[in-house]
């Protein structure tokens, strides 16, 4: 409504002053729909600031590596050529072999962190291991069932590593990570990247702690996001992909095309009449 008072007060002022040829002011109008309309490529380019001596160079980022902490959930599989000790560590539901495999298995049977940071585990009993890496507690856990079982291989899975992703993205949804470590890139991904209505300088970025939780603001257009400490996710962290503010006007742009054009239509008559 803003918009289109503004042209008819600029309509007004054309067909009294006639200081403005027709021609003109069709050409404003057309400039003026295909700017807003589009989408600027700088909006939309990522890691904008990476020059060609930074693509072959190595940007560290100290989080890569999730450390576990309470309320976490790991599986925990022990596996040795004694069948018999491995039924006494492993708990598991179902007879199918691969059944322990299964994601939802695998939570269900997994061992949830204390809020001390212990694991307890069959014959074993409690093992601190917050603030580990799945790596380290994988460790851990191999040296403790050495006692029991000779060459003894142990898996150590995180089967709580969930992100969701709302807003401005291709598939809005809750995202399960496989692996050890998930950027933010690669979530994006998951979710389909972002529509070309996503805010990709502001995405928001909630994580919960221990004391509540904490929010970060991030700018996909600079590389320093490649270093941030919120590159790499943590489970449960939620990505809200704002829209751009334009998103309203390039929406309703064939409705306000169509008025304009009622309005270029009668500016044209009325030029033509007031000759």
């Amino acid at each position: 409504m803003f918009f289109a008072l503004q042209f008819i007060i600029t309509f007004a002022k054309i067909i009294q002053m006639q200081r403005v040829r027709i021609q003109g002011f069709l050409f404003v109008l057309i400039i003026l729909i295909s700017g807003l309309s589009c989408t600027r490529q700088k909006n939309m380019l990522y890691l904008q600031n990476m020059v060609a001596l930074d693509s072959a160079s190595m940007h560290i980022n100290e989080n890569n590596k999730y450390k576990i902490t309470s309320g976490d959930v790991l599986y925990v599989k022990v596996l040795s050529i004694n069948e018999n000790m491995n039924k006494l560590f492993n708990i598991e539901s179902g007879t199918n072999v691969n059944y322990g495999y299964n994601e939802a298995n695998m939570y269900i049977n997994g061992y949830m962190i204390s809020d001390s940071g212990y694991v307890c585990l069959p014959i074993i009993g409690n093992v601190q291991v917050e603030g580990n890496t799945i790596e380290e507690v994988q460790r851990i856990l191999s040296e403790k069932v050495v006692e029991y079982i000779k060459d003894a291989i142990v898996i150590v899975k995180l089967t709580n590593f969930q992100v969701t992703i709302l807003g401005e993205v291709g598939r809005p949804g809750v995202y399960t990570n496989y692996d050890k470590n998930l950027n933010l890139f690669e979530a994006l991904g998951k979710a389909g990247d972002l529509t070309d209505y996503g805010n990709r300088s502001n995405l928001l970025i909630v994580r919960q702690t221990k004391t509540g939780s904490q929010s970060f603001r991030a700018n996909l257009l600079d590389k320093a996001i490649l270093t941030s400490e919120f590159f790499y996710l943590h489970p449960n962290d939620v990505i809200y992909v704002e829209p751009v503010r334009t998103k309203a006007w390039k929406m309703n742009t064939p409705n306000v095309s169509i008025i304009l054009s009622s309005l270029t239509t009668m500016i044209v008559i009325l030029n033509f009449i007031t000759r």
